[in-house]
């Protein structure tokens, strides 16, 4: 059977199995192949200075038809070779022709997160569902989620606001279905009410009491959060059973009391208690100790039983369900 004649399922199928060097080769054999191993070769694209590609973010700038080809991008920039204007103006123009993007990783400056907003017309991107950047929480930022109906996963920089600038505004009907977030306080304060979010990672600022209810105004059933605070730790565990019920998984950094605490048998118990009010919880790690617990069985069934005296290191091969820190519930600091 002649080539042109082959279902174009069946040559997808040849092509996917080729490298990326073979693919480009097999660009050029024909015009039957070109478009076949084009769409392939641009499909999912991981570009740095290390791989010496990013040369392909000025190609999908001169040819928005090749951009449309791409499903998921990661660009990873030196900051000690910062890339200069013309570079972030070509990467602007190439994201504005990315409509099918489903994947969306930029670890670029920080300060140039206006290559979010398009130069010309608004382009929205109804399949991305996961964005990771180091670009802080601000107006450009918010401005790609009102265009992202289906984003589920949420990464930015947790660099605040400057005090002197109001918070970015981001309509209610914004990312309706954002389950993972990771950023600063200022960020979860405005996107996690009204949102069906499950994982949360605040890695800056210090988490009160008063903002833990704002945690509370999630939609979904927070299982998995990771903060810093500086409040009284036991009217905070407590703070937390009582607004999140369904935490799974909590990883704290207390680091302005603790240390004084630790010698404190009370304060043992008292976090022991707490932490048995709280159902659903399978781990806790606390300034980087993880908190011993056991079953026990009583008339009742059985029960999560909290450490109740000091510590000693727990191997890891004791941690409690083989809780995995590396699965998309990690703790990452």
């Amino acid at each position: 059977m002649a080539l042109p004649r082959l279902p174009i399922e069946l040559l997808d199928a040849i092509a996917n199995d080729l490298s990326a060097p073979d693919l480009a080769a097999l660009s050029r054999t024909s015009s039957l192949f070109y478009p076949i191993a084009q769409r392939i070769l641009y499909r999912n694209l991981d570009l740095s200075p290390a791989r010496r590609n990013t040369s392909v973010v000025l190609t999908l700038a001169r040819k928005p038809a090749v951009a449309r080809f791409v499903r998921s991008l990661s660009l990873t920039l030196d900051p000690l070779a910062p890339a200069l204007r013309p570079f972030y103006l070509a990467l602007s123009d190439a994201l504005a022709a990315m409509s099918e993007l489903t994947s969306l990783h930029l670890a670029v400056d920080p300060t140039a997160s206006w290559i979010l907003t398009p130069r010309t017309r608004a382009i929205t991107y109804p399949r991305l569902h996961s964005f990771t950047s180091s670009f802080p929480f601000d107006a450009h930022v918010t401005g790609l989620l009102e265009r992202t109906p289906a984003l589920e996963r949420l990464e930015l920089d947790t660099a605040p606001v400057p005090g002197a600038q109001p918070l970015p505004r981001l309509s209610h009907a914004a990312i309706p279905h954002l389950v993972h977030l990771m950023g600063s306080c200022q960020a979860v304060k405005v996107i996690v009410p009204g949102r069906p979010l499950e994982s949360i990672h605040i890695h800056d600022g210090d988490l009160t009491e008063d903002e833990v209810a704002c945690l509370a105004q999630s939609t979904g059933h927070i299982a998995v959060l990771g903060a810093i605070t500086s409040a009284l730790l036991v009217p905070f565990l407590q703070s937390l059973a009582r607004h999140l019920p369904y935490l799974a998984y909590l990883r704290l950094m207390a680091p302005f009391h603790v240390s004084a605490k630790l010698s404190d048998d009370n304060f043992y118990e008292q976090v022991a208690s707490t932490l048995t009010s709280m159902p659903e919880l399978l781990d806790f790690e606390l300034s980087g100790m993880h908190w011993g617990s056991s079953y026990q069985a009583n008339e009742k069934g059985c029960r999560r039983v909290w450490q109740a005296a000091p510590m000693s290191v727990v191997p890891d091969h004791h941690l409690e369900d083989n809780f995995d820190f590396t699965s998309d519930y990690a703790f990452v600091y």
